[in-house]
């Protein structure tokens, strides 16, 4: 009993944040459930840092530029309900969730799962690049995708065997319309940490109760 009271706190608390409930500014961090999933070029954002701070991949890799056909890097974006501070490092930086996608007859494909370490946000604000994938306050909301949550993917970090055994059979053109996701460990060969700013943070990272989950929308 005491083992596993054990192994529930550090999953409620893992990375200096909490899972599943509200902090005070809003924000909601989820260790389980089902989601969207849409695609993003990290390179594009490197030069000036992610929201986490990352401005570079680790063991002197670089993006491709396309999707798949990168190191074979997972990362991902995930919706600024569940990021945190939509000014800079929140407490998703740095956690893993393995992703699995869902056939569009239900069907979970369970052998194209994924393990993508949060490295950056995807905004709730229409003007950004999130748009309506991410616009979510709270979660009782759902976004375009018919989602409460969403992960961006970084595909052009991804290897081509990568990209084509994950986005197999997706549902909605380049999108799965359903994943199931779960907090996990990150994969020190896939999720290797990334290279970040002075300012970031890409592991126990604490959510800004400063802000509004939505005070840019």
């Amino acid at each position: 009993m005491v083992s596993k009271l054990l192994v529930l706190l550090f999953a409620a608390h893992a990375f200096g944040v909490t899972f599943n409930s509200y902090d005070s500014a809003g924000y909601y961090l989820p260790s389980s459930g089902t989601a969207s999933t849409t695609q993003f070029y990290l390179g594009t954002e490197l030069s000036s840092g992610t929201a986490c701070g990352v401005d570079a991949l680790p063991n002197g890799k670089s993006t491709s530029g396309k999707q798949g056909g990168g190191p074979g890097y997972l990362y991902a974006a995930i919706n600024q309900l569940a990021f945190a501070d939509a000014g800079g490092p929140g407490g998703a930086c740095g956690i893993c969730y393995q992703l699995t996608p869902v056939s569009s007859s239900g069907t979970v494909l369970s052998s194209q799962a994924l393990t993508f370490m949060i490295v950056d946000e995807c905004p709730a604000a229409e003007a950004l690049s999130g748009g309506y994938n991410c616009d979510q306050c709270t979660i009782s909301e759902t976004n375009v995708l018919g989602q409460h949550w969403n992960f961006d993917i970084a595909i052009d970090a991804m290897s081509t065997s990568q990209y084509d055994t994950f986005f197999n059979g997706v549902t909605d053109g380049s999108n799965w319309l359903e994943v199931q996701f779960s907090h996990v460990s990150c994969s020190s060969s896939v999720n290797p940490t990334p290279s970040i700013k002075s300012w970031g943070c890409i592991s126990g990272c604490s959510n800004n109760d400063a802000a509004s989950v939505c005070a840019d929308v």
